[in-house]
């Protein structure tokens, strides 16, 4: 019988002081992937970020992704569920948004898009997920992105 381990990233395989996966963990993982479990990851983050599991990776012990929620699920190229928001939905955030004039972001399936960052958005995404560059465009580049998490 295969038995499936699902983990969060941030706090959980990713330590919040060094942000690197310890290698006490990287063992364990391994252990539990020689005798025969999937290794899931299960996180809020869109698989675009997910930028500090490298060794994990490298090493071929990642064997699928729950992203976003659980809106976006995966193994290698094989998408086992996908959730998107109504694309009515997607550009009512977006009017209001621009509108109200507070940062949101849109995530796709491949693509993801910040509107209007503001300081606290540029730190989370620098400071916090690391992330090299903000991918951030217009109101009217994210309508037509298939979306499958908004963050206002």
């Amino acid at each position: 019988m295969n038995k499936a381990l699902f983990f969060d990233i941030d706090g959980t395989l990713v330590s919040f002081k060094t942000h690197e996966v310890p290698e006490s963990t990287i063992e364990a993982l391994q252990k539990a992937h020689d005798r025969g479990n999937k290794i899931f990851i299960s996180t809020g983050r869109p698989y675009q970020i997910i930028n500090n599991l490298g060794p994990l990776q490298q090493r071929g012990l990642i064997d699928g992704y729950i992203t976003m929620n659980g809106a976006y699920c995966f193994i290698d190229d094989n998408v086992l569920y996908k959730s998107p928001i109504p694309q009515e939905t997607v550009k009512n955030v977006a009017e209001i948004s621009r509108r109200e004039g507070f940062p949101t972001i849109f995530v796709g399936e491949k693509s993801m898009k910040v509107c209007q960052p503001d300081e606290e958005v540029r730190k989370i995404f620098y400071e916090f997920l690391h992330v090299e560059v903000l991918p951030v465009a217009t109101f009217d580049e994210v309508v037509d992105i298939e979306t499958y998490q908004m963050t206002p």
